[in-house]
């Protein structure tokens, strides 16, 4: 039984006569009495009977009738929710991003994105890991996510997003406060805040501290980015974070250092084309991101600031 013999019932159905429904279905009659012929055949029993030059259902045509409307009914519905999602009237979008960016990078593209398509249903994740983003691209629970690059799978796709200059957060008072930029050198004998073991935010600045020739001296450790900015205010001691990541409050002093910087990057899955409002999307933050290249060097653009 083929989706385009019910069809051809229904319409004959409707429109009373054979002539009048192939017209309708644009074929000829004698292709249009051949696919019923095949459909009574499958059935093993006829569908119509003629009375007179009328065209009536016999009893099985009859008990066939109302599940081939519905089987129409279901295939137009489902036609024309494909071509809602086609046209971003409906649909899902899953994104993952770290809290230390979704602050500041991603309510501009939502609200962008919520205005042109309100009707595209969106999920954001936080995590504090790319890595276990990486594993829910690739299972397929997120449509894309942002991560700190480089990438450690190699079976997504991967596009840069930002280059990401890193900041010294110091409270009111501090000797280096009215400094434009610093060294990270210069902060060897400081008292650092900053994330517990395990978070990336740590782990970035261990890793540039150490290139700069010492460990950080770490005296308090938060769960949650908000806590380590509020004691840095509260003059605990000083943090260094990527600039995203450093709120608004505070004195923030560049880290000029050429390798002080992070990279973040969207990812999705390898191989799998990307649904229409995941596309729509990643074509938003391309443009909004706004990254400039010049002498040599990516920075985010001052929209970003």
């Amino acid at each position: 039984m083929e989706l385009h013999q019910l069809r051809y019932f229904v319409t004959v159905v409707r429109d009373g006569t054979f002539t009048k429904a192939a017209e309708r279905l644009y074929i000829t009659q004698p292709s249009l009495s051949e696919q019923i012929r095949k459909l009574e055949t499958e059935l093993g029993s006829p569908l119509f009977q003629r009375l007179g030059r009328r065209l009536a259902l016999t009893s099985a045509g009859e008990s066939l009738l109302p599940h081939a409307e519905k089987v129409m009914f279901e295939l137009e519905q489902a036609r024309a929710r494909v071509q809602e999602v086609r046209g971003l009237r409906r649909g899902r979008l899953s994104i993952g991003v770290l809290p230390s960016v979704s602050a500041r990078l991603l309510p501009k593209f939502l609200a962008e994105f919520r205005h042109q398509h309100p009707g595209i249903e969106v999920s954001l994740r936080e995590e504090n890991d790319s890595v276990e983003f990486e594993q829910m691209v690739h299972e397929g629970v997120l449509d894309l996510a942002i991560v700190r690059l480089p990438a450690r799978r190699n079976d997504l796709e991967v596009e840069f997003l930002v280059r990401e200059p890193l900041v010294m957060v110091a409270p009111p008072g501090h000797r280096l406060g009215d400094k434009r930029s610093v060294a990270l050198a210069e902060l060897a004998n400081e008292s650092f805040v900053t994330m517990k073991p395990g978070h990336g935010l740590r782990e970035c600045l261990q890793k540039f501290c150490r290139q700069a020739g010492f460990d950080p001296r770490i005296v308090f450790e938060a769960g949650h980015l908000g806590s380590v900015i509020g004691l840095v205010l509260a003059g605990v001691g000083i943090t260094v974070v990527p600039r995203m990541a450093a709120g608004l409050e505070g004195r923030r002093i560049r880290v000029r250092d050429s390798f002080a910087y992070r990279d973040l990057g969207v990812i999705w899955r390898q191989g799998q084309p990307l649904s229409p409002p995941a596309r729509i999307f990643l074509d938003m933050m391309r443009r909004s991101a706004d990254v400039e290249v010049r002498d040599g060097r990516q920075r985010v653009a001052a929209a970003l600031d």
